[in-house]
């Protein structure tokens, strides 16, 4: 005669079995939540790279011109911020055929609206691809990060050697300290939070190749004359004969 099992077996495999399913959902309950934080991870810091890469390559490719043709309908300026910087550069790619651009444009990197699926505000790019005399209008607005807590801007002034808050350069008569010229090196603090609203800082540096305007051929407006005549006085304050050269 086969003999079953007892109440008390039956509860015990119960409660076996009962444990043993609480250890495996809990070992792949943890394996969903650490593969959810590690796509957090990897999407704020492509973010971060994405963004930072896009303001250090459009910063480095930053410009001042004294050419602003006959009408001074052109005018390129550079404003420093903490929180916001606008400049002209040569950065431009057109990719549509046909298309009356230049490889001259506007940028502008400010912080916008408070994000939509996360903590913090929007990183905003704003760039319109043709230089007028007003570069605080137009353009097409993009969203390079969300979820921004910080987003700070300083600019190195090599003469005193320290990190300056702001840095303006929009016309040779400039009252600005710096002139008509910009910075050498421009730093970028960047704070993101991710989806679980941790919190990740990210900074770099980028340097700015053209310091000084750029004069093209003759000058044919009245900035252009300026500047022609600016270096002139400079030539004969340093001794400069115009038929002898320097003495």
């Amino acid at each position: 005669m086969r003999r079953g099992f007892t109440i008390m077996e039956i509860l015990v495999g119960i409660a076996l079995l009962a444990f043993l399913s609480m250890l495996i959902f809990g070992i792949v309950s943890a394996m969903f939540s650490a593969e959810r934080d590690l796509n957090e991870l990897v999407e704020v810091h492509h973010m971060a790279r994405v963004s930072m890469e896009r303001m250090t390559r459009d910063l480095s490719q930053a410009y001042l011109s004294v050419n602003r043709g006959p009408e001074e309908n052109t005018k390129t300026v550079f404003v420093g911020e903490r929180d916001r910087v606008l400049f002209a550069y040569v950065g431009n790619m057109p990719t549509m055929a046909g298309a009356l651009e230049t490889d001259q444009g506007v940028v502008e990197f400010r912080l916008g609206r408070t994000s939509k699926n996360r903590n913090g505000r929007d990183l905003i790019r704003r760039f319109k691809t043709r230089i007028d005399d007003d570069p605080e209008a137009d353009g097409h607005e993009s969203v390079l990060a969300s979820g921004v807590k910080k987003f700070e801007l300083a600019y190195y002034n090599q003469k005193d050697d320290e990190w300056e808050d702001e840095w303006e350069a929009v016309d040779l008569d400039s009252v600005s300290e710096h002139g008509f010229k910009l910075p050498p090196r421009v730093r970028i603090h960047l704070e993101l939070y991710d989806a679980m609203e941790e919190l990740h800082i990210f900074e770099t540096q980028t340097s700015i190749h053209m310091l000084n305007p750029l004069l093209f051929g003759k000058a044919t407006s009245k900035s252009g004359l300026l500047h022609e005549g600016k270096k002139a006085i400079d030539k004969l304050k340093k001794g400069f004969n115009p038929l002898g050269g320097f003495k």
